[in-house]
């Protein structure tokens, strides 16, 4: 192994050889570049910000069911989680169908980013779980809610007594 070779391709080596098929997007200046691979059926996105030291974001998306789609309700969520997510920050799609949940790693040469990789990994993926699971506990006690609630009006319109 080269360590003149660029960051990113000693990442993706890295991660082929825990066992992942990685597929690297560039951008235009090279000097930006997106590893993707799949893990435990999620897909994870590495960012890799070359230079000295180098930056990484470690991402993951997620699909909201349209069942639970309340764009201001799901964003309460996605913040209150963050606040307790050590660091994991998120980011809703405008349309409310998906959000993504990234990590990011500043400071830390290739060799400790290494070290802390599956860490890193599980975070994110444990967040952005967290996360679906308390936006579809709150849209099904949202739903919950507002059935009682017309339960209570249907009764009201009917006379009961």
């Amino acid at each position: 192994m080269s360590f003149g070779s660029p960051v990113r391709e000693r990442l993706a080596r890295f991660i082929q050889g825990e066992g992942h098929r990685v597929e690297m997007a560039l951008s235009d200046d090279e000097s930006v570049a997106e590893l993707l691979f799949r893990t435990r059926g999620y897909v994870v996105s590495v960012t890799v910000h070359e230079g000295e030291p180098p930056r990484f974001e470690v991402a993951t998306a997620y699909e909201i069911p349209s069942w639970a789609r309340e764009r201001a309700q799901n964003a309460t969520v996605l913040q209150d989680v963050a606040d307790d997510a050590d660091g994991v920050h998120f980011t809703l799609a405008p349309d409310g169908k998906h959000f993504v949940a990234v990590l990011e790693c500043a400071g830390l040469e290739l060799e400790a980013f290494q070290s802390e990789f599956w860490g890193c990994v599980g975070r994110v993926r444990d967040a952005g779980i967290s996360a679906l699971e308390r936006i579809f506990d709150r849209s099904e006690s949202r739903a919950a809610a507002d059935k009682f609630i017309k339960s209570l009006q249907s009764r009201g319109t009917h006379g009961s007594g």
